[in-house]
């Protein structure tokens, strides 16, 4: 029998809010009904912008689907209001990679007797913040002259630390690069950003990309030590150096590695804005925080069209979010429950009485983990406890993305007695994608270290196949906590942190987030569970859980199967957060035929990056 947990859930209302861009709390999409507008620059084979299209030469696709161009101009990019920022990435870059960067960037401004197409200024990236030269200005030999009295603080360096790669580095280009957006964001016209850096210090992210579209801002990335990361494969890839090209071809620029030829390269950026279109059109209503990608086709043969790729959605009202319940649970897979199955379960559910509600004195007797419980006098701080623990699990929903992990199994029999009679060790590379807002076993996979997908190793030796654990916490999100009870039991002190103690209990006909057990032969059943939350004081995060059937499935022979999951913290360079993802997993089960115990211990958790690498044929 193969166990996992599966669960396809759509999270409403996971706000992320960029550092002093608190004024825009609305999410990353674009409303029903509203317009999107986009910058449309479309060049020739060599790179070259192209002037005098009409509306029926481009075609716009939204997911794939030809929509109606409501709005259509050709801009002179000499007549508009068209601004450029070219930033100094002093965190990520080393001395030698500033010194090029200044040398060109003197080159680029003095040349045509310093006379610029467009105002432009420089800002630098510190530390400290984002540095911002006052003022845009046409006089490039001025800026120049400006740029010669800046000094560019040193950046501080320690034993751990290398070039862009620690987390106080990433701070400070999240909220530098954060800073200048805002700034930009509420200027008029259309604006180009030039960063150079090595680097790209940000991850790709749905705000970022909506603060973009919405200012009219253009990302350029210029990388000052022209190479690129196209390996392929499995490697350890920083975890803070998303590929350039991903987020400056998103907003419809470019990313560029020019080797020291960098003045060149500015010239290439600034130059989109000599010619391009504006547009706009009216999205089609769907599902709510639905990810659309838009591409632009030309009619005429050798032209190409950049533009930012895509939007998200409305996301749906809270009264929308109780009427598409019924649709929460399904699962894209091939294997469905057995309509038979579901009723005998119903009837089985109709008559659970959780440990939820029993005494205090019996639920300590029963569950040794409560033994240190100081019980809760009352249920007063429940809600406050869970209004917390549901916006951390929605931070932890947003920042995740697509990881992969070490995973060691150690699958066993057991006698009557629990003693081992035979066991078996699995190794493998545990990876974890993130499918937008829909979740559950489909997004874990195991693979070999050739990245081979691994099927469930053992069934053929008589083992049970457990997986899918490491977002067993999604459950309690904000949106998903409705889909159980919950019960304050106490306060209890874990290592050197104090918990709140919680019981829960999935609600049947409402809970999403199942237990499924399938057969070779397809057969699957899913299950409900109960359990125990430890949740840490300070920061809200699960720090521990327990989870037992609701009630047993007499109908398969599973008489019991509980879940022990130790939560560890992981910090990833591209959250500013730590994330809190499963370290060891004990899953105890009963069944009719015998006992069973799995240990999965996880580690080395880092961003899953592929790339592809081009070369010519040898």
């Amino acid at each position: 029998m193969f166990i996992n947990r599966r669960f396809s859930i759509l999270l409403a209302l996971l706000l992320f809010a960029l550092p002093t861009v608190a004024q825009d709390p609305t999410p990353s999409t674009a409303p029903r009904g509203a317009s999107v507008h986009l910058d449309v620059v479309v060049t020739d084979k060599s790179g070259n912008p192209v002037s005098g299209l009409q509306l029926e030469d481009l075609t716009l696709l939204d997911n794939g689907a030809p929509q109606t161009i409501t709005s259509f101009e050709a801009v002179d990019g000499r007549q508009a209001r068209v601004e450029v920022e070219l930033v100094i990435d002093a965190v990520n870059a080393g001395a030698r990679e500033l010194a090029i960067e200044r040398q060109e960037i003197k080159r680029f401004l003095n040349a045509d007797k310093g006379r610029l197409a467009y105002p432009m200024r420089f800002a630098v990236l510190t530390e400290t913040g984002m540095q911002l030269h006052l003022g845009f200005s046409r006089d490039g030999k001025a800026i120049s002259n400006a740029l010669d009295h800046f000094r560019i603080p040193a950046r501080s360096t320690g034993r751990d630390t290398d070039r862009g790669s620690t987390a106080a580095n990433f701070e400070s280009s999240f909220e530098g690069f954060a800073q200048l957006i805002a700034e930009e964001r509420e200027r008029p016209g259309r604006k180009l950003i030039v960063w150079l850096s090595p680097r790209w210090p940000m991850h790709s992210d749905a705000q970022i990309s909506k603060q973009l579209r919405e200012g009219q801002i253009t990302l350029y990335i210029v990388d000052p030590s022209g190479t690129a990361d196209i390996e392929m494969g499995l490697e350890d890839v920083p975890a803070n150096h998303t590929r350039p090209a991903d987020s400056a071809t998103e907003s419809g620029g470019l990313a560029l590695h020019p080797g020291n030829d960098m003045a060149s390269a500015l010239r290439q950026c600034v130059a989109d804005a000599r010619t391009y279109y504006e547009i706009s059109f009216n999205p089609t209503a769907d599902r709510s925080t639905e990810y659309h990608h838009l591409e632009i086709r030309v009619a005429q043969r050798g032209l190409t069209a950049r533009t930012q790729q895509g939007y998200y959605s409305q996301p749906r009202r809270a009264e929308d979010f109780a009427a598409g319940s019924e649709q929460l649970g399904k699962v894209n897979d091939d294997s469905s429950p057995d309509p038979a199955s579901a009723s005998a379960s119903n009837a089985a559910y109709a008559n659970a009485h959780p440990y939820l509600d029993w005494p205090m004195a019996q639920l300590t007797e029963s569950l040794p983990e409560l033994n240190g419980l100081e019980s809760a006098p009352n249920q007063q701080q429940l809600p406050f406890i869970l209004e917390n623990l549901g916006r951390t699990v929605d931070d932890f929903v947003h920042n995740i993305g697509d990881l992969i992990a070490r995973e060691d199994v150690i699958q066993e029999k057991l006698n009557a007695k629990g003693k081992v009679e035979a066991k078996e060790l699995v190794q493998d590379n545990y990876l974890i994608l993130h499918h937008g807002y829909e979740w559950g076993a489909s997004a874990e996979y195991r693979m070999d270290d050739k990245g081979t997908r691994l099927g469930p190793i053992g069934l053929e030796k008589g083992y049970l196949v457990t997986s899918g654990y490491a977002l067993s916490c999604i459950r309690f999100s904000t949106k998903a906590q409705r889909q159980s009870r919950f019960r304050y039991l106490g306060d209890e002190e874990l290592g050197s942190r104090e918990t709140y103690v919680l019981g829960f209990a999935q609600v049947p006909g409402e809970a999403t987030f199942t237990t499924a057990m399938a057969g070779t032969g397809g057969h699957v059943v899913e299950m409900l569970e109960q359990g125990i939350l430890w949740v840490d004081k300070q920061g809200f995060q699960i720090v521990r859980m327990r989870s037992d059937l609701l009630v047993p499935n007499p109908e398969i022979g599973l008489n019991q199967l509980t879940t022990e999951t130790t939560f560890s913290e992981v910090r990833l360079q591209d959250v500013l957060n730590s994330l809190w993802v499963p370290s060891e997993v004990a899953v105890s089960m009963e069944t009719n035929n015998g006992k069973y115990r799995n240990l999965h211990h996880y580690k080395n958790y880092r961003r899953y990056r592929v790339s592809v690498k081009i070369g010519t044929q040898q």
